[in-house]
């Protein structure tokens, strides 16, 4: 008997724990029923050609990832974890998924090795540039270096090519996380740019490599509007937490912010005594040496500090400072899913009943939802699924249950 054919979906799928541990290398949380349900259910509502099986097209990726990004109510900020994690997959695909990929066509899944990478185009800018509407720039910390070198003119086409002193910035989803923080990494081939109009991300290339092969970066502090535009443009964390987490999950993957930057997203976007929680929240959760959440006050001091830390040891340019960032990063976002978490409130759980019209698959994610955020269970966890389907029974819309309950009758 022949083999069914893979799709894309079921091809991440299937390998999920990989797929996970992308998002979890980018900072970036996500979880397998979403996914599928994001693909299978919203993604091709968009209308621009995403199937309900899935697509390694970046064209269409990038379609979907412009409707993600759109500001206001128009905007899905929780979905960008997941568009942020398929985009990475396919730009830089992992062994088991570089034989499926068909670089000149867009196709739901292709059977058969793709050949030599070509050339692609990037999507649009995540996130539009609107005009300076409040005065934020007093909030900017100053830069580690001082301002960036000017740029040098590329030479003639007679002249041997040679990297741009200050190379061109590149779309969000187009910067490898691994890439700035793993000593050795190489620097990509920036791609063609559709516009002119980008976002200026904090941490920018410049040159060619450092002595360790690693990419030099400059920095830039964050652009007024950007901050206008997600303060807001995004409810409170104590009102819906999970739009900021997404939005913050997305940052700290496309802009690698600095420690001064995230205290600046910090006292933007959160009241003091928001901030003040999910910093008490990280640091309980700083990973000791054996990885696991230490007690010890000078490794938590030395990971997760409250003041400015010595420039020299968190210098972006280092591989030392590099890892420092990256481990301060991941222990925000860390602190920032603690702080999330409300009191154990089960009637917020039964709360949460089937609309009419709802789709199960769109019920069962806001009841997992309201488990996450009201218990401290872990729905998708197999010995809290008999109380997550026990719910979803019971809070289902009233047809269904008469519909249900009718089946038991019949077969008793």
């Amino acid at each position: 008997m022949g083999q069914s054919q893979s799709t894309s979906l079921s091809l991440l799928v299937a390998n999920f724990r990989d797929v996970k541990t992308r998002g979890q290398n980018l900072s970036l949380d996500i979880r397998r029923g979403k996914l599928i349900t994001l693909c299978r259910s919203e993604w091709p509502t968009f209308g621009v050609g995403w199937p309900t099986k899935g697509t390694f097209c970046l064209l269409i990726i990038a379609k979907v990832k412009s409707k993600i990004f759109l500001p206001g109510r128009e905007g899905h900020p929780d979905q960008i974890p997941y568009i942020l994690v398929w985009w990475s997959l396919v730009e830089n695909p992992p062994p088991w998924l570089a034989p499926f990929l068909s670089l000149g066509t867009c196709k739901v899944l292709a059977m058969q090795p793709a050949g030599p990478p070509k050339s692609r185009t990037p999507a649009a800018p995540l996130y539009p540039i609107l005009p300076d509407s409040q005065d934020l720039l007093s909030l900017d910390p100053p830069p580690y270096h001082p301002p960036p070198l000017a740029p040098q003119a590329l030479p003639t086409a007679a002249a041997p090519p040679v990297a741009p002193l200050v190379a061109p910035l590149r779309e969000p989803g187009e910067w490898e996380a691994s890439a700035a923080l793993e000593p050795g990494g190489r620097e990509r081939e920036p791609n063609p740019r559709l516009s002119d109009s980008t976002v200026a991300l904090p941490l920018q290339e410049i040159g060619p490599p450092n002595e360790t092969g690693n990419p030099r970066l400059q920095y830039w502090p964050f652009s007024t509007s950007d901050l206008y535009n997600w303060k807001t443009q995004n409810a409170r964390f104590s009102d819906n937490p999970k739009d900021l987490i997404a939005l913050l999950d997305s940052v700290m993957f496309t802009h690698q912010p600095t420690w001064d930057d995230c205290q600046q997203l910090l006292r933007i976007l959160f009241t003091t005594e928001e901030r003040e929680r999910i910093q008490l929240e990280a640091r309980k959760l700083v990973p000791g040496d054996d990885g696991r959440p230490t007690s010890n006050p000078d490794l938590i001091n030395a990971a997760f500090p409250l003041t400015r830390p010595p420039q020299d040891e968190w210098d972006y340019n280092t591989a030392e400072g590099r890892g420092r960032l990256l481990i301060y990063r991941q222990t925000l976002m860390a602190g920032l899913q603690a702080a999330a978490r409300k009191p154990t409130n089960l009637a917020k759980v039964y709360s949460v009943l089937q609309g009419k019209a709802e789709r199960p698959a769109a019920y069962l994610e806001r009841l997992m939802e309201a488990f996450r955020q009201f218990t401290p269970m872990d729905p998708e966890v197999p010995e809290n699924q008999a109380a997550v389907i026990m719910s979803f029974v019971n809070q289902a819309a009233p047809d269904i249950k008469k519909k249900k309950k009718t089946k038991q009758n019949s077969k008793g």
